[in-house]
C-alpha cells in the first residue's frame, strides 16, 4: 500500500511518470521487496531491476538470523565464541551498535543487552554473550535498500524501491518536480495520515507503527513500546532511517523530535493521544489528510513556489486523527 501510494505520488508531481517502466518483486526479509524504475531504455532498465534484486536476495541470505547457514545463525550458534564474518556483516552490526548505543538501547540489535557483542574489526570476527541473539530485521531492510539502489544509479531517471515500512526514493534533479509519499494513519494502514513532500535527489523514509500483529518491542523491558502509535524518518539513508524509525517509536514524539536534527534526519510522530508534530526541517513538506481519497495535493519542500492544496499545520500542533471514514 505504501509503495502504491508513492507511486502515485510520483505520477502526479511529474504529470505522468516517465516511459518505459519496469518492475519487479520477490520475498525478502519475511517482506515482498518491490522495485519500481522509470528511464529511456527498458533493455537496460529490466537489467537494473533484477540486479537491485539479485542485490537483496544476496543481503537477505546474509542477514536472516532464523536460518543457520546465515551468517548471523552462525553467530548465534555459536554464542561465546568468536566467528569469522564478512565486511558487509561488520559494517550493519557496527552501525547496530552505534545507534544502540545512541538511542540509550531503545534500538538494540539483541533485544535486551547490546553490551554483550564484542565486534573485532581488526580480526573481522564477531563475539556474542551466551544467552543472547542477534536480530537485525530492525535495519536489514534499510540496508538491503542502500546496497540495491546502485544498480539502477544511471539507468533509472526515477526509481522506487521498497520493503515493508522502509522505502527509499531516486528522483531524477534535473526535472525539478516534487515528490510526495503517503504516511500511513496507525490507525488503519490503508488510509493515509500525511502526505510528505521530497525534493529531488535520493531519500529514504522509514516509518514504525503501533500493530497488534507484530509490536515493537522496548528492549530495555521487553514490553511492547507505547509512547507513540507512528514514527517517520526521512533521511538519506536507508538503514539509518530504518533503525532510528525504530528507535524512535521507543523513545516517544518528544525525544525523536529533539534528537533527529543532531542525526541528519527529519521526524514526523503521531503521539499515544493522535497528535501529530513533525522537526523543523519539514516544515512546509507535511500535509495533513482526512483519508487517501482526499489526498489530492501536497505542500512543496521548502524552498519552491506554492501549490494549491489545503495548509498544512503549524509545526507541533496536534492535530486530531484522521476521520475512519476513508469511502468519501
Amino acid at each position: 500500500m505504501r509503495l502504491a501510494l508513492l507511486a502515485a505520488g510520483l505520477a502526479a508531481s511529474c504529470g505522468s511518470p516517465p516511459v518505459p517502466y519496469v518492475a519487479r518483486a520477490v520475498a525478502a526479509m519475511d517482506a515482498v521487496f518491490s522495485v519500481g524504475a522509470w528511464g529511456a531504455d527498458s533493455a537496460r532498465l529490466a537489467v537494473a531491476t533484477l540486479a537491485a534484486l539479485d542485490s537483496v536476495r544476496r543481503i537477505d541470505s546474509l542477514l536472516t538470523g532464523d536460518r543457520s547457514l546465515s551468517e548471523v545463525g552462525r553467530i548465534n550458534g555459536a554464542a561465546g565464541r568468536p566467528v569469522p564474518v564478512s565486511a558487509p556483516l561488520l559494517t550493519i552490526l557496527g552501525e547496530a551498535l552505534t545507534i544502540a548505543a545512541a538511542s540509550s538501547g531503545a534500538f538494540d540489535p539483541t533485544g535486551s543487552d547490546y553490551r554483550g557483542v564484542r565486534l573485532d574489526r581488526a580480526r573481522s570476527t564477531v563475539r556474542l554473550r551466551p544467552g543472547l541473539s542477534l536480530d537485525l530485521i530492525g535495519l536489514a531492510p534499510g540496508y538491503a535498500l542502500d546496497r540495491a539502489m546502485p544498480a539502477l544509479r544511471g539507468v533509472a531517471d526515477s526509481a522506487i524501491l521498497g520493503i515493508g515500512g522502509v522505502l527509499l526514493v531516486l528522483g531524477g534533479s534535473h526535472s525539478g518536480a516534487g515528490r510526495h509519499v503517503g504516511i500511513a494513519d496507525p490507525e488503519n494502514s490503508l488510509r493515509s495520515l500525511a502526505q510528505l513532500a521530497l525534493p529531488p535527489g535520493t531519500w529514504a523514509v522509514a516509518t514504525a507503527a503501533v500493530t497488534d500483529v507484530d509490536p515493537v518491542q522496548d528492549p530495555r523491558t521487553g514490553q511492547p513500546a507505547a509512547t507513540a502509535r507512528s514514527v517517520t524518518t526521512v533521511g538519506r539513508e536507508a538503514m539509518k532511517a530504518n533503525a532510528w524509525a525504530r528507535a524512535f517509536f521507543v523513545l516517544g514524539c518528544d525525544r525523536a523530535l529533539a534528537q533527529a536534527p543532531g542525526l541528519g534526519l527529519g521526524a514526523v510522530c503521531v503521539d499515544d493521544r493522535g497528535g501529530v508534530r513533525w522537526t523543523d526541517d519539514l516544515n512546509g513538506s507535511v500535509l495533513l489528510v482526512t483519508d487517501s481519497a482526499r489526498a489530492a495535493g501536497f505542500v512543496p519542500a521548502p524552498g519552491r513556489g506554492p501549490v494549491p492544496g489545503p495548509a498544512p499545520a503549524t509545526n507541533g500542533s496536534t492535530i486530531p486523527p484522521a476521520s475512519p471514514d476513508s469511502s468519501r
